[in-house]
């Protein structure tokens, strides 16, 4: 093994050309033994070419040989030389002990393609030819809970548990059953699996995980207690914050979930989200200046936040600053406004500011989308009749009344 320690050691220095000397001697004199090894080791590292040539002398010799044919189809996937790859796992022989790898990767490869169904089938064969291997069943989980598919992925999870093992490849098979449970809505029974998950390993996504759930179950003091856990562990993950508030509203804690949002921006000054949520909720507590200027902070931050504008723009619908409204909509760039509620709302707002021209060309711009509103058509039917349009605003206000028929100011306006 002396060439390929030597040439590690090499690498751990960053000495690129000694390594490169020890490298050729490990192709020359090593034997098939470090030849392996350090192919392995190459791979971790990101050393490709270097690992392909030495799987590739090593085939030279032993050409029938399955495990290393799964081998350089790996290597030849990181190149993303997806037809070699193919070309090396289609070799191995029905017989061979490798034969099962070739297939997990094999689906892999399908999978990454879009080919679902050569994907079940390639796991399928595996697990026919290994029934109680967890390996197998891992991947079949894996490749249902990517395809929404949660019983299947439950089930095969479970098969991995049923022999003994709760962790593969980095992943806890409890959250993975958790996930997928919930996934599908069954969140109460996800909540068991995530509890056990964190009996086994508490870490951050497993945490988000219970926390998520919960406060889906409306379990809220379970969210609180989960998501204020993992604060703790990464006050970083930016995600928690705004469910986490939501837990505290839920729980009639309005002043703990403004707080969790506030805490959330000191970790995330450039989160438009948060900023978004912390207005949403000092409106619905009546903290109108607070909630317009989290609105605007978001607006700043990404000046074609539709969700911020609509938003900031019933705060001022509500204290009559029509001039407001439209030096807002004015600002924004005319191909960006696409949403009809803009339309509808400075519409209002060049109405009262009688500037009529600009308000029926954005009430006309509104009108196919809420031609089932009843406020809406009310209001345009009423604005067109003010406007002097008096065909068109009985043609509106008619339709307003199969939506109100017991209207006594517009049956009494038409004459009805």
């Amino acid at each position: 093994m002396k060439f390929a320690e030597q040439m590690l050691a090499a690498l751990e220095q960053e000495n690129l050309p000694e390594a490169q000397k020890y490298f050729k001697q490990a192709l020359q004199d090593g034997t098939d033994e470090e030849q392996y090894w350090l192919a392995e080791q190459l791979m971790q590292l990101g050393f490709l070419e270097e690992a392909e040539d030495l799987y590739e002398l090593l085939l030279a010799k032993y050409k029938d040989e399955g495990e290393l044919l799964v081998r350089a189809a790996e290597v030849a996937i990181e190149k993303d030389d997806i037809e070699t790859a193919m070309e090396y796992l289609e070799q191995v022989n029905t017989q061979d002990e490798a034969y099962p790898e070739s297939l997990l990767v094999l689906a892999d490869l399908y999978q990454m393609q879009g080919l679902f169904e050569v994907t079940e089938a390639k796991l399928q064969q595996a697990k026919n030819l290994l029934p109680n291997e967890a390996v197998i069943d891992f991947a079949l989980g894996e490749f249902y809970l990517s395809t929404a598919r949660f019983a299947s992925a439950v089930q095969s999870y479970q098969a991995v548990l049923d022999v003994g093992v709760t962790e593969i490849a980095g992943s806890q098979i409890f959250e993975r059953i958790a996930e997928s449970l919930a996934s599908s809505g069954s969140f109460e029974e996800a909540i068991s699996y995530y509890e056990k998950a964190i009996a086994e390993q508490e870490d951050v996504n497993t945490l988000f995980g219970l926390g998520l759930t919960s406060f889906q179950a409306r379990d809220y003091t379970k969210a609180i207690s989960a998501l204020e856990r993992l604060k703790e562990h990464d006050p970083g993950f930016t995600t928690l914050y705004t469910y986490l508030a939501k837990s505290y509203e839920e729980n009639g804690e309005p002043d703990k979930a403004l707080e969790a949002l506030v805490d959330g921006l000191k970790q995330d000054e450039f989160n438009k989200e948060i900023f978004l949520e912390a207005g949403k909720l000092a409106w619905k507590n009546d903290r109108a200046a607070d909630a317009e200027h989290y609105f605007r902070q978001a607006i700043a931050l990404d000046p074609e936040f539709i969700d911020a504008i609509l938003e900031v723009n019933k705060i001022l619908l509500k204290k009559d600053d029509h001039e407001g409204i439209v030096e807002l909509v004015e600002s924004l760039e005319r191909e960006i406004v696409t949403e009809p509620q803009i339309f509808w709302d400075v519409s209002v707002a060049y109405q009262e500011l009688d500037i009529y021209n600009k308000a029926k060309e954005n009430y006309e711009l509104a009108h196919p989308h809420f031609s089932e509103n009843a406020t809406f058509l009310k209001e345009y039917g009423l604005f067109l009749r003010e406007d002097g349009d008096i065909a068109k605003s009985e043609e509106v206000l008619a339709m307003y009344l199969t939506l109100e028929p017991g209207d006594e100011e517009i049956l009494s306006l038409l004459g009805y």
